[in-house]
Order: C-alpha cells, then structure tokens, then sequence
C-alpha cells in the first residue's frame, strides 16, 4: 500500500473538495486525512491505495487533472 498526500487547486466551488474525494474512492484510494484552504482555493488529502490499480483508475477521473499527480 501507498500512503500519499494529494493536493487538488480548483476547490473554490461548495463541493469541489467532496467531488475529488468520490473520485478517490471510486478508483480505490482510502482517504484517511482532507483539509480544505479556502483563501487558496486548494485542498490536501491524504490516502492510501495500491498504486498501479489506483492510478490505472483515477488517471481517468475529472479529479485527476486538478491534482498533483497529473504529471503522473
């Protein structure tokens, strides 16, 4: 397992941050930690996964492409 923390911008929208965190469970991600900044738009989450299963999933998620692991 892969402990990791993610970090999403775009969050400025009520729900941005709860979209993101679906899109981590439905590609297989435990979120164990999220924290929104609202004065930066921006959120941090931590989650647990097996990286190849994970990212061969959330690669295709709207969420992917506001987080860091976009350079993936």
């Amino acid at each position: 397992m892969t402990q990791e923390t993610l970090i999403f911008s775009e969050c400025e929208h009520e729900g941005d941050l709860d979209n993101y965190l679906d899109d981590i469970k439905k590609s297989g991600g435990k979120v164990l930690f999220s924290k929104i900044n609202y004065q930066d738009e921006s959120a941090e989450v931590v989650v647990e996964y097996e990286e190849d299963e994970f990212m061969e999933k959330f690669i295709n998620t709207s969420a992917f492409q506001f987080s860091n692991l976009n350079d993936y």
